[in-house]
């Protein structure tokens, strides 16, 4: 794991940015001139309808997918100019990706779910450790060696943070993560989230439609109509009105 990075700094550098941003499906405009930055240490919630593309979003943000234009910035370079290989390699070593639907492999245990992108790292060192380590952080100890069909939704989603973050990577991406869970189990990995931008200084955005995680999260986007706009919370737009 990286070292902790103390929660989010309201003067901390963009760990990434999304730049003008346009996609379209045949005639239908999904994302129009979508621009927004990321700091380092914070969580991002975007909402919108189902089909406003939130989940386009992400995928352009890992380089799984390309815009019609703009950019996708990561720690000043366009990684959108970049090769597949390089891309690919950058989804591994600097993303870490979490479903609403846990996308585990079925014929593997928890922990060989959990170090299978370490594997496939050429850069992956000390697995053991770190896997153990991530067990005990994550409460998984009694879990470890069963198979998904066996865990809860609220355990296969542990799993899942722990198999994202095995590489230690600087962002994680999760699309509806709690869209599956209870709402106990839910709650569980709003904390976890936190507890990972707080302690090892994760930027974390997550495609939601709990208004927990919203609440919980440090920047709210909404998409609508294709474009992108930025939710100020409840009481900052209180303390805005009141210093007019």
């Amino acid at each position: 794991m990286r070292g902790k990075g103390g929660g989010k700094t309201g003067d901390a550098p963009d760990l990434l940015s999304v730049e003008g941003v346009s996609v379209s499906f045949g005639k239908r405009k999904i994302l129009d001139e979508v621009s927004f930055t990321v700091e380092p240490s914070s969580i991002v919630a975007i909402t919108g309808r189902s089909g406003a593309g939130k989940t386009t979003l992400l995928g352009m943000i890992s380089g799984l997918m390309k815009p019609d234009s703009g950019k996708v910035v990561y720690k000043g370079q366009n990684i959108l100019r970049w090769g597949d290989f390089r891309r690919s390699r950058f989804r591994n070593r600097e993303i870490g990706f979490v479903f609403q639907f846990f996308n585990l492999l079925p014929d593997m245990t928890s922990y060989q779910n959990i170090i299978y992108p370490a594997i496939i790292s050429p850069a992956s060192r000390s697995l053991k450790e770190k896997v153990d380590y991530l067990v005990g952080y994550l409460g998984l100890e009694k879990i470890v060696h069963q198979y998904p069909a066996t865990l809860s939704g609220g355990e296969r989603q542990r799993v899942a943070v722990a198999r994202a973050i095995i590489n230690s990577p600087r962002i994680i991406l999760a699309d509806e993560p709690t869209g599956n869970l209870d709402e106990r189990s839910a709650g569980d990995i709003i904390t976890l989230f936190r507890t990972l931008r707080d302690e090892n200084g994760m930027a974390i955005i997550i495609a939601t439609h709990d208004s927990r995680t919203v609440a919980g999260a440090d920047v709210h986007l909404n998409i609508d109509n294709a474009r992108l706009q930025r939710i100020e919370p409840p009481e900052r737009r209180k303390k805005a009105r009141r210093a007019r």
